[in-house]
């Protein structure tokens, strides 16, 4: 049952002037989703997940709903995605649906990191015969600009533009590659410290003379 003060919530949701963010893996739910859209048409919806979007493609993209998926589920982990596939954010593409690449659930965000990696698996599906991958400027456009967009916060984050925040990363190669390293890390403008415990023992530990080790490593 829904409270007066969960109605009232509901209420810049209802008239557009808030992002109502659904989660439907499944074809049938996407279509749900579809016909909410249908309903009420002032809502902005967002779809995360949708493993099987590629299955509708054609529908998302005319209903003009933008979509935030996971790059390169490709397992029937669950019974909403038995036709999941690798291949689904490039067909989404393809069919006109306006595709972000993002963390869907908590097990994707203890792997926020792996989200590069991800966008790079999908420029390598477009050498894979019968797979659809996108294109190296696309992918990079999936984990930064596009995000924003899909959000309403491309004027304020996701691209490098006058008024922007200046929220930058210098990458020692491609940022798509997992041998690439950030040089530099900028927040608004301030360049972060980028020591972490692993790097501080790796400092510690690289000279292995006696004289510099531990009490416990001399006995």
């Amino acid at each position: 049952m829904l409270t007066r003060f969960d109605a009232a919530a509901l209420v810049p949701v209802l008239q557009g002037r808030q992002y109502l963010v659904i989660h439907a893996e499944r074809a049938r739910d996407i279509l749900n989703v579809l016909d909410l859209k249908r309903t009420y048409p002032s809502l902005k919806l967002v779809l995360v997940g949708a493993s099987e979007g590629w299955l509708v493609s054609d529908k998302i993209a005319a209903a003009r709903i933008p979509v935030i998926a996971s790059a390169v589920n490709d397992l029937p982990a669950t019974f909403e995605q038995l036709a999941a596939t690798q291949s689904n954010v490039g067909r989404m593409r393809d069919a006109g649906v306006h595709v972000a690449i993002g963390m869907i659930d908590d097990n994707d965000t203890r792997y926020l990191f792996n989200e590069r990696q991800y966008a790079g698996n999908l420029v390598a599906l477009t050498d894979v015969p019968g797979a659809s991958g996108v294109r190296w400027g696309e992918a990079l456009a999936m984990i930064t600009s596009r995000p924003a967009e899909v959000l309403g916060l491309d004027r304020e984050i996701g691209s490098l533009a006058p008024g922007r925040r200046a929220d930058v990363v210098i990458w020692s190669g491609d940022p798509l590659q997992v041998t690439s390293n950030a040089d530099a890390v900028f927040i608004d403008g301030v360049q972060q410290p980028l020591d972490t415990r692993q790097t501080k023992l790796r400092e510690r530990y690289k000279d292995l003379s006696r004289d510099v080790l531990p009490e416990a490593y001399q006995r």
